[in-house]
Formats: structure tokens, sequence, C-alpha cells
């Protein structure tokens, strides 16, 4: 009689399975849509089915609550999506309001500046606006307005394309300098557990995914080859959260999350924008390739043998048509190998994507809106949720200490050398004891009720528990201090130098507060003039290095500085005024850097060419004079005026005439052409 035995490690397909569906949130005021999400109640595995459909739902509906986009902006002025600019930035040459540009609408001569002759950002500037998903790994809608320079002309020049480009108020530093490795580095796993296990105790969420995880042959272990290489083409660095402009998209997202905390209408933002944003980062392409060597079936093949080894790619940027080309290595022939990646490398300036990133929580970007600080709260708590939605703790226990990996509602085993199977259930681990189980984390349970102004949470090393030897890990209970009126964490009372002044004042501060710190009359401060309780319930920047010191007796500027009408007086010398700062003075038709011709004053067009702008003066036919009004000419001009190089209609050499007298003259109906704002024997 045959009798045939199922091994006891031998695992059933475990088919995905949703829960039910949680309350709608609040019905949005600005979108009329509510949303509702559900999670994954049984992951799949050991070769079950995933799940299908979408974790979320979104209806129309009525709201109860206006939009909130139309409160005041008091001093400010106010786009038409809702945000507000400051007034220094209207009518200055540049569109601020990034949908509609309404602050440069109905700007005239009188009422304009210019900031700037230069408009053009860095090709591709606008990546490093974007947000970050680091669960699916791809970029998201953009969280930072990287059009919006702040009023500011900081420029930088590409010696490859020989031109100068303006940086947005965003970018804090950005250089442009290529960077290429000659050599290809490599990194050896023996086998694709180390390889996983390498990541996943180096990686803040889970895993990384610009790393193989999903290529991996999972069921059975493979020593691994990674050789890299990359391309950088520019440096960037974005500016401090308090000093960039959010994006008008993701300014009016932030503006109709709820302010009671709803984990549907929070976790739709983190979706569409992500969960981090670009601290850093470089322009350019990256190249990684996988190959994974059973060493039996190399063993197998003869040396003499030519043969293709199909490898899996990771690449970034450059000219798509190349990188399909870069997955088949051709082992025989190393120099088509290596025109193929030149080929791609060459590409990468045209095609050009972020790599070497650093990431930042998105919830940092939160301000700007009503009860930002409580929103930044909710943001963090909701990211946190959306993070642990895909956590491997959620998996089954792989056989024989396997790695569990979570993608998408799929739960997979990565495989330790000698054993395979989909639960890593056949063969033992080699060098190790059989049936030695180590002990791996549970996940989180939820935050406890605020008491005593803690609250906690913990959790178990029970997914599995360790037995026959395997090692231990010891239960681990969070404490973060809380408000008996809102759930969250809360900073003490900064510690501040004697000198040193803080307000607002309070006992406690939640994540997201700001402390303003100034020094008496006569001090001056050393350090930022602003701290902010931070998620770790720290002060960030450390208050300790921050203090006053006396300010230094500097030279007494000199007497009798002779500054020009567009001109104020400086510590030492004269500096340029703003156009805006200028007061009426002798009006001249010219045509600016924009091709706009029209009429501008002595003092404007003068700041203009101090702070580096061109313009062309044009004949007075050129522009429209009806709305200027008649005065009196007057008879005495005096000698301080400006001078002017001035061209008679009668007279083939153009003569110097003062403001005053061109005034007068025009006063009288006479007609010239103003040549230059200097006087002739300076042209």
């Amino acid at each position: 009689m045959i009798v045939s035995i199922r091994p006891l490690s031998c695992e059933r397909p475990v088919n995905c399975r949703w829960g039910l569906y949680g309350e709608w949130s609040e019905c949005d005021g600005c979108t009329k849509t509510q949303v509702r999400t559900r999670t994954v109640e049984v992951f799949a595995q050991y070769q079950g089915s995933p799940c299908s459909g979408e974790a979320s739902q979104s209806q129309e509906c009525v709201p109860k609550k206006g939009c909130p986009l139309g409160t005041g902006c008091g001093g400010r002025f106010r786009c038409s999506a809702g945000q507000c600019v400051s007034l220094s930035l209207v009518c200055n040459g540049d569109q601020d309001c990034e949908e509609g540009g309404t602050d440069e609408r109905h700007c005239d001569a009188d009422n304009s500046h210019y900031v700037c002759d230069l408009d053009k950002t860095p090709p591709n500037s606008d990546h490093t606006g974007k947000g970050y998903d680091v669960l699916t790994g791809k970029f998201r809608s953009g969280v930072i307005n990287t059009l919006s320079f702040g009023g500011q002309c900081r420029k930088v020049f590409s010696g490859d394309h020989k031109t100068f480009y303006r940086l947005p108020q965003s970018i804090l530093r950005y250089t442009f300098q290529v960077v290429v490795e000659n050599d290809f580095t490599d990194e050896a796993y023996e086998s694709s557990w180390s390889y996983m296990k390498h990541i996943q105790d180096n990686a803040l969420w889970g895993h990384d995914r610009r790393t193989f995880h999903t290529e991996l042959n999972k069921d059975k272990s493979h020593r691994l080859l990674i050789i890299k290489n990359q391309v950088e083409l520019a440096q960037f660095q974005n500016t401090v959260p308090q000093y960039v402009t959010l994006a008008e998209g993701f300014w009016k997202a932030l503006s109709s999350l709820p302010t009671t905390y709803s984990y549907p209408a929070y976790r739709s933002l983190l979706q569409t924008y992500g969960t981090h944003y670009l601290s850093e980062g470089a322009l350019g392409g990256q190249y990684q390739a996988l190959l994974e060597f059973d060493n039996e079936a190399l063993k197998e093949t003869s040396r003499s043998t030519s043969f293709y080894l199909p490898i899996k790619t990771n690449v970034i940027g450059g000219d798509p048509s190349f990188i399909a080309g870069l997955s088949v290595l051709d082992l025989e022939n190393p120099e088509a190998n290596g025109q193929m990646y030149d080929k791609w490398a060459r590409s990468v300036k045209d095609f050009p994507q972020v790599i070497n990133m650093k990431l930042r929580p998105l919830y940092e970007l939160v301000k700007e809106v009503q009860c930002a600080g409580l929103r930044k709260l909710h943001l963090k708590r909701a990211t946190e949720e959306y993070l642990a939605e895909e956590h491997p703790c959620h998996c089954r226990p792989c056989h024989n200490n396997g790695q569990p990996l979570l993608t998408g509602t799929e739960c997979k085993c990565v495989c330790r050398p000698g054993t395979s199977g989909p639960a890593c259930e056949s063969g033992t681990v080699i060098g190790e004891q059989p049936g030695v189980i180590h002990g791996s984390w549970s996940c989180w349970s939820s935050w406890g009720s605020c008491s005593q102004s803690k609250m906690s949470r913990s959790r178990t090393c029970t997914n599995p528990a360790p037995r026959r030897g395997g090692l231990h890990c010891p239960i681990f209970i969070l404490y973060c201090l809380c408000s008996n009126s809102i759930l969250g964490a809360t900073c003490d009372v900064p510690s501040l130098e004697n000198d040193v002044t803080g307000t607002p004042w309070k006992v406690i501060y939640q994540i997201g507060d700001s402390v303003y710190l100034s020094c008496p009359v006569g001090m001056m401060r050393e350090g930022m003039a602003e701290i902010v309780c931070s998620s770790s319930l720290q002060w960030s920047p450390s208050p300790d290095s921050i203090r006053c010191r006396e300010v230094p007796k500097g030279p007494t500027p000199p007497l009798g500085l002779n500054c020009k009408l567009w001109e104020t007086p400086g510590k030492s010398q004269c500096v340029c005024k703003l156009p805006y700062q200028c007061q009426p003075s002798l009006q001249l038709c010219a045509t600016l850097h924009t091709g706009r011709t029209s009429k501008l004053g002595m003092c404007q067009l003068g700041a203009l060419q101090c702070l580096g702008r061109s313009f062309k003066l044009v004949k007075d036919s050129d522009c429209d004079w009806s709305d200027q009004g008649l005065t009196s000419c007057q008879e005495e001009c005096f000698d301080t005026s400006v001078q002017l190089c001035v061209k008679l209609p009668d007279s083939a050499v153009a003569v110097t005439m003062s403001e005053c007298e061109v005034g007068a003259r025009r006063c009288q109906g006479e007609q010239f052409d103003v040549v230059s704002i200097k006087a002739c024997s300076a042209l």
C-alpha cells in the first residue's frame, strides 16, 4: 500500500480580503466631495490571489460649511485662487500668483517696478518641487511653487548651455557641475535573503523603492551582484519650509483639510501629493543592474559557451529608447555593452531626473492655513498610518526564517540559502540548526488614551515568537507626551539665554508651533530668529546656541554722500533704490526688456539701470501722453537736477540739459528726443 504524506510545513494559499469601508469624511466645502477608505483585512500570501479594487472611494456631496479659501489676507495681496502674497510682489514683473497671474494685472508705469531682467529657470528645476510617495517610489503633484521668485534676482550660470538662469525662491543652492563616475561600482550578496535583509534594516520605511525588492527571485535563493553608475548634471538644495512658497494646488488641499482628524481625508492628500518632499538632490541619470546567479546552473555551464544573461535594471533618467537595450548583457561582448551604456549616458542631459535625493516629511510644509499647527499634527498622524499600511509586519511568518516582503496587497517570502518554495518551506538553512525560529515584531498597536499627559503604544515579538533557541526581541513601549484636548505631542517651554525674549510664551507648545526670538534695544541676535516645536518633541534649531550680544560700533558713515536721484545713502556708499521707492520725476518714453513701451519716471529708469536692468529710450511719440496733466512751466531751474543728453530737431549734435530744463521745454511744447539719462559727455 502506498501512502502519501503531506509535509507539515506546507502552507495553503491565502487570498487577499478587504475590510469594510469606514465612515465618509466631512464634505469638502471647496471640491464638494467626500471620501472613505478601507484597509486590507487579510493580505494575499503563499501564491494566493491579491485584492482587486481601490482602498478609497469618493462621491459628490452637499457641504455644510463654506470653502475656507475666502478668508482674509490682512495686509497682503489675495491671488485669484485665494493664496496670499506680499504686497511688495505686486506689479514687480514676476507672476507670483501661480494661477492667473492676478498680481501683475492692472499694472501701469506708475505702479510697476521690475526686479529682474531674467525669468528663465534652470532646465527641469520644476522637479525639485514635486512630492514623493515612499510607498510607491513615485513622484506626485507639485507641493512647492518653483516659479515664484519672492522678489529676488539670483542668477546661476551654466557653462554647458552658456547662459544664465534665474533661481526660484524655493532653491537655496543650485550648481551646474557635471559629475561622471568613470568606473562602475558593485555590491555582492551571498543570497537574495541577505540583500533584502540589508535593504530593510537600512531603510526607514520597510524597503527602498529604488532597489530591486520587486524583481528578486523570491522562492529560491541566488547569489546577487548589483552594478551601479550615475551621471550628475546639477546639484540642488531647497530652502527651509518657512521660506518656500507652496504650490497653489497643494495649498488649496491643505486649506480644505478638516480640523478634526479624518484619516480618509488626510490619506487622500497623501496619495495626491506624496508622503515627503525633496530637501536636496541632483538632476541626472542613474543606472543599476541586478545579476542573479544560480550556483548549480553556473557549474553546469561550459566556460567556452557564449550566452546572453538576462539582467534586471533600474534606470532613472535618459532617453527611454536606450533603456530597453540596457536590460540585456552580452557577457562575450563587453564593448557592445559599453557602447549601449554610453548612448544612454549621453542622452541624460536631455532627459534628466532627480537622483541622490534626500527627503523630508510632507507635514513640515503645512503653513499659511487656518489651524496650521493642528493640521500639521493630523497630517503627521495620517502619514504614520499610511506608511504602516504596507509594512511587512502584516504578513504571516515565512518558514526557515525567510524574510516577508509586502508589495501592494500581496506578501511574498524571500528565502534563505538552502530553502525554497512560496513559504520557504522546502529544505533547511545552510549552516543553521534545523527548526530554529527567530522572533519578529508584530505591528504597532493603536495609540492609547491620554493619561497623566502621556499616551503609549506597543508591539511584541510574536510574528513569529522565538522557538528552539531562536533570537528574541524585547517588548518595546513608546511613550509620547500629549494634552487632554488634542491627542498628540508637545514641547516644553524652551530654555533661552538671559537676554533672549521669546514670543508667544506658553506652558506647552504643539508640534509645529513657533517661538520668535528677539533681543533688547542696543543688542543684536546671534542665530535664528525662529524656533519650531518639531515632531521629535525638541526645539529646532536648538535655542542653546542663540544669544544676544552688543551691537558693534561701526565706522561713522561718511558725510556728504552725493547720491543720484535713483540712489539712497547707505552706511558707507550710495545704494540703488527699487523703482517703487522713487518719488515722481520727469517722465520719459522707454521700451523695457519685456518689449513693452511705456512712460517711466527718470528716477524709475535710473533705478532699473542701477539694478542692472536694460531699457531703450524711444521717441515721445511712441507713448500715449493723453493723460498728461497741464501745469505751469517753471521759469527757473536749479543746477542740482539730473543731467540728460538730448537731441534737438535742428541740431546734429546732442546737448546736455538738466531734467528741469527738459521738463520746462516739453511744457512749452518743444519737440526733441532724450538720448540718455546721462550727460552727453559721459556717453
